[in-house]
């Protein structure tokens, strides 16, 4: 009887965590794939590519520090599309790709 009620609450804690860490992501990708519509709103502006990283890596608009890593990586991505690419939403693209992971 023991065994069984100790497996219960380690089942239970288990599926507890995966549902914390499955939202976790997805608050992530979801933060992630605002930064990449942000990029892609700078590059419409005629932002460069580095003007861009920096705005969003530095001073009063710099975004949370836990997503800065990415920027670059997304930066390079979103300043490689073609401007019709850009046209399809990169930034929900990018978080339903990255919630599928």
């Amino acid at each position: 009887m023991r065994v069984g009620v100790t497996l219960a609450l380690i089942l239970a804690a288990n599926l507890a965590t995966a549902d914390e860490t499955t939202d976790a992501k997805a608050a992530q990708c979801e933060a992630l794939g605002g930064v990449v519509d942000q990029i892609v709103v700078l590059r419409q502006e005629g932002k460069r590519e580095n003007r861009a990283i920096r705005t969003l890596t530095k001073g009063k608009s710099a975004i949370d520090e836990s997503l800065q890593p990415a920027v670059q990586f997304l930066a390079g991505w979103v300043y490689a599309m073609s401007e019709n690419e850009l046209t399809f939403e990169p930034g929900a693209k990018y978080a339903e790709a990255c919630k599928a992971q």
